[in-house]
């Protein structure tokens, strides 16, 4: 067993104090999956017509069929979104309309609106909604995509359920066609640091052998792909031509960037595991491989290991507001699937000595990231060559309770596969971990000019992570803040007398802002045994405070 450690974070408490954090993503959803348009509800007023899911425009409304106009209004609304305790909270998002004839039908009248509420009542009719103004509506030509601009979610609509709202209308005399994608909302959520990891095989990056043909024009596109996806770390895999190619990705990136690739040394076309970093956000500490292990399935560990394709190992800190958050990266990349029994056979052997060496005593108590290209599924396998139906990496999904595979339900938008590039993470980083925040970067493809031939043969995948910048180390607190103890807490929380009335409801919310335990409560405990180990909100009335729960 892994041991469960958690960050103990400082907080003063008796003190009035603001922190100011880089916006935090909220709602990232691209809707050009269907995963990611189901966050989202169709809801019909009038009309037949209603939105849809298209894999290549994202979720589209038009009101116009069988050669003829009819009278529409249909109401796209989001999940629930906690923002009661975000500041400065914008909504981004792309879109376009057509036909040509018809691209600014209805512009004037307000056919084409974004709303907010605080309470959602689940009819459009009976919500009271307030329209998020300022979008940009200035299409320039039919089915031309542009930038919503920064739209700024009012205050009004601001709650711990707050949903966002894309209505349309169209008339039986006129219509045009709506497509949306790329919906963002971010805001300043206090107390809370966002990380953005991405995974990324960038196809022989730096080789003139193998990969796309002109190496500047992909170095060029992998270095404007890392700019639009803005994560604060990029774990590579196929990175060749040892740190001279890490330094000349870094020198596009501009300042702020830095990186490192193990070994340093390489030869031309060596394929090496590698990273890149904002050095605003991350410490570099050191780096290594995994270059010893046990043999298993009857091969030799660096065999199975693609005759020496070792895991790098990367230990960074993750800079959180006046403390630093150790968290080691295990990048690899393994024996790719060649059509022989063999080569699943090397994939589970390499997992099993991998998984030996992490739940080692050098390892078991670390925030841990095992990344990379897994050249496999975490569920089933994309190998044809055996007779078997099991993931090479069952021996960590099934783990349960030490690790996390949250790319194993990641649905390749390409082949309709699992993905192979994947991240499992150690039980320290669960309660951190944004949930089903894993997704393809799929704009990258499309923002890029054939980049399937350009650029990469490979999708990437990114996730965030969120850690509070506060913490407890005492549990007296004054002004707004409830008096809770003990803290951290096992069981049961305990709250000093006179501070609730009988039959209140409390509030228990996670790192994400997921509304996680609430419950009338007449007595001065609260049952926390049911909730995972982590950081917590909790709210009674207009009063709150944060605890860990161990």
């Amino acid at each position: 067993m892994r041991k469960i450690t958690f960050l103990i974070f400082t907080i003063l408490f008796g003190l009035c104090f603001q922190i100011s954090i880089a916006q935090t993503t909220i709602l990232d959803q691209s809707l050009l999956t269907e995963g990611s348009f189901n966050t989202f509800s169709p809801v019909s007023v009038t009309g037949t017509q209603g939105w849809y899911f298209s894999s290549q425009y994202g979720a589209v409304c038009n009101g116009y069929a069988g050669g003829q106009s009819f009278s529409n209004e249909d109401w796209l609304v989001s999940e629930s979104i906690d923002l009661s305790q975000a500041d400065n909270v914008l909504l981004t998002f792309s879109h376009t309309r057509g036909s040509a004839s018809v691209l600014n039908v209805g512009v004037s009248q307000g056919w084409y609106k974004v709303f907010a509420t605080a309470a959602y009542t689940g009819d459009p009719a009976s919500t009271t909604w307030v329209e998020v103004t300022g979008m940009n509506q200035s299409v320039p030509s039919a089915w031309q995509y542009i930038s919503s601009g920064e739209l700024t979610i009012p205050e009004a609509a601001k709650s711990a359920a707050t949903r966002i709202a894309f209505r349309y209308i169209s008339s039986n005399t006129q219509s045009a066609t709506w497509e949306i994608k790329n919906v963002k909302v971010t805001g300043d959520l206090q107390g809370i640091n966002s990380f953005k990891v991405t995974n990324w095989n960038t196809e022989w990056l730096g080789c003139t052998q193998f990969g796309p043909d002109d190496e500047g024009q992909q170095m060029e596109n992998v270095a404007s792909a890392m700019i639009s996806m803005n994560s604060d770390v990029y774990c590579l895999q196929e990175i060749t031509g040892s740190q001279s190619t890490i330094n000349t990705l870094v020198s596009l990136l501009g300042d702020g960037w830095a990186g490192n690739i193990v070994p340093v040394n390489t030869e031309n076309c060596d394929q090496r595991q590698a990273i890149i970093y904002k050095t605003s956000k991350v410490q570099f500490v050191s780096s290594s491989q995994l270059s010893s292990g046990n043999s298993a399935q009857g091969n030799s560990y660096s065999y199975n290991w693609t005759n020496g394709r070792f895991p790098a190992v990367y230990n960074l800190n993750l800079i959180n507001g006046t403390s630093n958050i150790p968290v080691t990266i295990i990048n690899i990349h393994a024996k790719a699937e060649d059509g022989e029994a063999m080569s699943y056979t090397r994939r589970l052997g390499a997992s099993q000595a991998l998984k030996t060496i992490l739940d080692g005593s050098n390892y078991n108590s670390k925030n841990l990231i095992l990344i990379g290209d897994f050249n496999d599924y975490l569920i089933g396998t994309s190998s044809n060559a055996c007779s078997c139906t099991d993931s090479p990496y069952k021996n960590f999904i099934d783990d349960e309770a030490d690790y996390k595979g949250i790319t194993k339900d990641l649905i390749n938008v390409n082949s309709g596969n699992p993905v192979i590039e994947n991240f499992i993470i150690s039980n320290e980083l669960f309660a951190n971990y944004v949930t089903q925040n894993a997704a393809q970067e799929i704009n990258v493809a499309n923002s890029i000019s054939n980049y399937y031939n350009t650029t990469s043969d490979h999708l990437p995948v990114s996730a965030t992570f969120q850690f509070s910048t506060l913490g407890t180390t005492e549990f007296v607190q004054t002004d707004s803040k409830l008096k809770i103890y003990p803290n951290p807490v096992k069981t049961e929380l305990r709250l000093y007398s006179g501070q609730f009335k009988s039959n209140a409801t409390i509030y228990i919310y996670d790192l994400t802002g997921k509304l996680v335990l609430h419950d009338k409560t007449s007595a001065e405990t609260i049952n926390v045994s049911s909730l995972p180990s982590g950081l917590y909100l909790l709210k009674l009335g207009d009063k709150t405070a944060r605890f860990i729960k161990e």
